[in-house]
């Protein structure tokens, strides 16, 4: 995705998002409980993604996805609307039903334009470093959102070396 953005002239949204609170309910209803909570975020996602999106676990609560030819804005849609959906769900988690509201995630994401440098038939390091750089910064965004209270979004956008958070200081507030 990186090699094709580059290619192309357009922007790549690396986005990271984890479950909030999983240990809590982990140690209150058990570790069957929270690996469904895992498994019905991850069918959220892939419910909510636009086909040319790819997503993938990539730790115990954390996920990755990336979404191509992506604006921060856009990125910022899909991702809060996911969000959403998460919060307002009532899950039925191990035989057990849970209220609204007992699921949230936070998201952390970078919204970049990468230059047109030339493709090469596998993966360059150049794409590599790309992808890690891209990833880092999606995952300070993260905490980011974290450090603003949970249940949040935080995108930011590279243009050149310079990140900014595209939603402001406070990134989005969650409602």
């Amino acid at each position: 995705m990186v090699r094709e953005a580059r290619r192309t002239h357009t922007t790549l949204a690396v986005l990271v998002l984890d479950l909030d609170r999983l240990k809590s309910l982990n140690d209150q209803y058990g570790h069957l409980t929270g690996a469904e909570a895992v498994r019905t975020v991850g069918r959220m996602i892939g419910e909510r993604l636009p086909s040319d999106a790819v997503a993938c676990r990539y730790g115990g609560d954390e996920f990755v996805i990336a979404i191509p030819r992506c604006t921060a804005s856009m990125a910022y849609r899909v991702v809060d609307g996911l969000r959403r959906a998460v919060q307002a769900s009532a899950p039925e988690l191990a035989g057990r039903s849970f209220a609204a509201g007992t699921l949230s995630i936070s998201v952390g994401g970078i919204c970049a334009s990468l230059d047109g440098s030339e493709p090469s038939q596998a993966a360059s390091s150049s794409d590599v470093e790309a992808g890690e750089t891209l990833f880092r910064a999606a995952d300070a965004a993260l905490y980011r959102a974290k450090a603003r209270g949970r249940n949040q979004v935080c995108i930011a956008q590279r243009e050149g070396e310079e990140v900014s958070d595209v939603l402001g200081p406070v990134c989005a507030a969650r409602q």
